[in-house]
């Protein structure tokens, strides 16, 4: 009896490891789609729709001039900072071998950390002035250009029904900075007309709607 039952047991194993074969057999050679597939086909559509709307020809609407300079000072400031916070280790390991005084380190650390705050102060600032704004043509899809910490030009696609008008906002044209607000997004960018230039006054209150 015991030889009988180890016989079976034998059996049953090898079908099990026959028929784990066969459904590697058919997934590899096409016939059973893997699973992992069918998940990843949602992300490929996503991944294309964003694909196509930055393929599409936008028509520029609003642009502010004085963005190339906000984006020389913000490389510039991140520079000194990074020159000033190089400088700081030495001089603390020549204050610890008493070759310099302590009002210079006190100094090197002041001029350190004030660089640091300035930077991230001119960052904060920077960072949410618009550079450019766009409108696609079918007037579904904005796109606004602003920069990031680095000084470099960062693209945010959203469609028009999200982006809320100045009456919603309540912003006068008189005001120095127009605050860019949307409905799904709690970052609010800034532009400014006094000093910046409405290109296509049309596509612009299609956006923002008539100031006041």
């Amino acid at each position: 009896i015991f030889p009988y039952r180890l016989g079976s047991a034998e059996l049953g194993l090898k079908s099990v490891w026959h028929r784990l074969l066969g459904d590697v057999h058919k997934i590899g050679s096409g016939q059973e789609p893997p699973v992992r597939l069918c998940h990843s086909a949602p992300a490929a559509v996503v991944q294309q729709k964003a694909v196509d709307v930055k393929t599409e020809e936008f028509k520029l609407v609003y642009r502010f001039p004085g963005i190339k300079y906000c984006r020389v000072l913000s490389r510039l400031k991140l520079l000194q900072t990074a020159t000033t916070v190089v400088m700081l280790p030495p001089i603390c390991y020549l204050y610890l071998q008493d070759q310099v005084s302590q009002n210079i380190l006190i100094y090197t650390t002041g001029i350190a950390v004030f660089a640091g705050a300035m930077l991230y102060g001119m960052s904060y600032f920077f960072r949410r002035i618009i550079g450019f704004i766009y409108l696609n043509e079918t007037g579904r899809t904005v796109r606004v250009a602003h920069l990031t910490f680095w000084g470099k030009r960062n693209d945010i696609y959203c469609p028009i029904e999200t982006v809320m008008t100045l009456d919603e906002v309540g912003d006068s044209k008189e005001e120095l900075l127009l605050q860019f607000k949307r409905y799904n997004s709690t970052d609010i960018l800034y532009f400014t007309i006094k000093f910046g230039q409405i290109v296509d006054r049309q596509k612009f209150t299609q956006i923002f709607g008539k100031p006041e």
